[in-house]
């Protein structure tokens, strides 16, 4: 990977990188499971990897993107034993990669909240979840994606957002560069 260092981060100011980190907070209490966040990061032309994918198509009246949650089979077993616990369900793969598209839809839930008290209207589609990254359609390809890793018991995932075109909230800081020229790997 190249470096990226020195290139200006105008997409995601501060409300953004906010506005992304808490809806992954609020989701995981809403589940009771404890997060640790990480610092987020930005990528080019980021692809979601992990063991189970999901995806939900997001627009609004001048951009149009996607929010991607990808997670590696640890997190995902950890969302399992809370919501399943006490019940006969066994952790399929079918079932994990479902569990992932409902927390991406939780997480999607306060990002359109969030994002409406601010005046930006965020249309979603229907969540698609997958195993690998080539079967999930998410649109347009931003050219960045802001990305917010975390820890759950054991297991790791990453809440990624790109978009094309303008959020229309407004510049409330002066850009940060959070680009990152090292090859992360989150899982």
């Amino acid at each position: 990977m190249t470096s990226m260092k020195g290139t200006p981060v105008s997409t995601f100011n501060a409300t953004i990188r906010t506005l992304m980190s808490k809806s992954v907070k609020d989701a995981c209490a809403a589940f009771e499971i404890n997060v640790v966040d990480e610092a987020p990061v930005v990528r080019k032309a980021m692809a979601i990897n992990g063991d189970y994918l999901a995806g939900i198509r997001v627009s609004g009246t001048k951009f149009s993107g996607a929010i991607t949650l990808s997670m590696d089979k640890a997190a995902a077993k950890s969302f399992a034993d809370k919501i399943f616990a006490g019940t006969p369900a066994k952790a399929n793969e079918a079932m994990l990669c479902d569990l992932v598209g409902e927390v991406c839809n939780q997480m999607t839930g306060v990002v359109q909240r969030q994002l409406g008290q601010l005046g930006c209207k965020l249309q979603v589609s229907a969540q698609e979840t997958a195993q690998s990254p080539s079967t999930l359609d998410m649109g347009p390809v931003p050219e960045e994606w802001l990305l917010i890793p975390f820890k759950v018991s054991q297991g790791r995932g990453v809440l990624g957002f790109g978009f094309v075109g303008d959020l229309g909230i407004g510049s409330d800081e002066v850009q940060e560069d959070l680009s990152d020229a090292r090859n992360i790997t989150f899982f």
